[in-house]
């Protein structure tokens, strides 16, 4: 059985193809080649957090709050922004606020 790293590092390896599968998938439901394409481009372009998240997590124990807290700013203002938009493309529909954290309240 391959290990954790060693799946992470093949997913990230098969981006592309990963990419071109998506988009296929969708292909047949939304009729549109570029949207199918931004769907599998929105699911693909964060593998390289993904992989950071999965190495972070993994070694929680040896990293340092600075550590977290910089890595965590970097993620949340790329993968959830690349997820609302392969949501919308695919017909889910838009973001909701489910949890009522007011995230679609300004900041002061």
């Amino acid at each position: 059985m391959s290990s954790s790293n060693e799946k992470i590092d093949s997913i990230i390896n098969n981006e592309i193809k990963i990419r071109e599968k998506i988009k296929d998938a969708f292909l047949e439901i939304v009729e549109d080649e570029r949207v199918a394409y931004d769907i599998g481009f929105h699911m693909t372009d964060w593998l390289s957090d993904l992989q950071e998240i999965v190495e972070l997590y993994a070694n929680i124990d040896n990293v340092t709050s600075e550590e977290i807290e910089l890595f965590m700013y970097r993620f949340l203002a790329h993968v959830p922004n690349h997820l609302n938009a392969a949501k919308k493309l695919s017909g889910m529909g838009k973001v909701e606020d489910i949890f009522k954290a007011g995230i679609f309240e300004e900041d002061e």
